[in-house]
């Protein structure tokens, strides 16, 4: 199995400890009782957004499993030679498969699963576990999901699978049936706020990262934050010209963002959480509740001065324009109606 069929296992974030894996403590709680009563599954499906630890706790069960010296808090001790290994991404009994680059629509191939089914009949290298993460398994197309029901449905010793999947309608029933499955859920906004600012972000950009996550920390690392300021502001100045402009000022300004899926994406959702922010403000929310908190002097005076209806209003039709560019429905036309309605509501 080649690196590029493979994947390196640098690729999943190396970590050792369940302790430093955020907002998953039902997940990881089930799998400290299994591994604390020995009732460990021979699959799992992880299911949850991406960014949110499903990798990160494979990891860290790998390690868990191989670790020569476990700490009585049922952790590794991240210091053996097989910790050290899992760290530095060279654990031999540590395995990713991920989708070859290949082709429009990348997949797991039935060769992938062929080559790791072939290894399952041997013991694993280190003498401990041999773990394989499939992520994101959806990506398996249908001959090599039907090869790796052969393998859930004979498990060999000593092999743990792991399916990684945004929802688990995304895979074959058969294979879900097979898997002990466990939910990532999305982290709190205030979670991740305050990973960031651990993590050295300002309070404001930590706040407008958290609130674009999606509940992944992942996504939010992601996001470069004076990229995301800069957007932001663009998105201020495009609502300031909608609401002052005329017919000719939203055409151009619906043609310019129609030209990008992208831009027009990052408007409706930054402009759904300027309202949204307007909307806590006039309810008497906290300021710590803002995704702009470094507009707060702007949000504190337009909700003094606006109207929650128009708010809502504006929110119902930011909505209704993501939907219609999810279905693929022109986006001029689509950006051209949300623009009046933006303007004149």
């Amino acid at each position: 199995m080649t690196d590029k069929e493979r994947g390196p296992q640098s690729e999943v974030t190396p970590t050792l400890f369940f302790r430093d894996i955020l907002g998953q403590a039902r997940a990881l709680g089930y799998l400290a009782m299994a591994l604390s009563q020995g009732r460990l599954a021979h699959a799992y499906l992880f299911v949850g957004p991406e960014g949110v630890g499903r990798a990160a706790a494979a990891t860290a069960l790998a390690a868990r499993l191989n670790c020569a010296g476990p700490t009585p808090e049922g952790e590794a001790c991240g210091v053996c030679p097989s910790c050290r290994r899992l760290a530095a991404g060279t654990h031999p009994d540590f395995y990713l498969l991920r989708p070859t680059s290949e082709g429009r629509q990348p997949q797991i191939k039935i060769e992938q699963i062929r080559e790791f089914r072939q290894l399952t009949a041997y013991p694993p290298v280190g003498g401990g576990w041999r773990v394989a993460l499939i992520k994101p398994a959806a990506a398996l197309n249908d001959a090599a999901a039907n090869a790796l029901l052969k393998t859930l449905e004979e498990p060999p010793p000593r092999h743990l699978i792991i399916l990684a999947a945004a929802q688990e309608g995304d895979l074959f029933p058969t294979l879900v049936s097979r898997c002990q499955k466990l939910t990532f859920a999305p982290l709190p906004p205030a979670l991740i706020r305050q990973e960031l600012e651990k993590r050295g972000r300002p309070p404001a950009q930590a706040a407008l990262a958290a609130a674009l996550s999606g509940g992944s920390l992942g996504r939010a690392l992601a996001l470069d934050p004076e990229v995301l300021l800069t957007q932001r502001d663009q998105v201020l100045s495009d609502l300031d010209t909608l609401s002052r402009g005329g017919a000719a000022d939203i055409l151009a300004w619906a043609q310019r963002l129609a030209k990008s899926v992208a831009e027009a994406d990052t408007f409706l959702t930054l402009a759904a959480l300027w309202y949204r922010d307007l909307l806590v403000l006039r309810a008497g929310g906290p300021p710590e509740l803002l995704a702009h908190q470094d507009r707060l002097p702007e949000l504190q005076g337009e909700s003094l001065s606006g109207r929650p209806e128009t708010w809502l209003t504006r929110l119902l039709a930011l909505s209704r324009a993501q939907r219609h560019l999810a279905a693929n429905l022109n986006p001029e036309l689509t950006l051209d109606i949300l623009g009046f309605r933006l303007a004149t509501t």
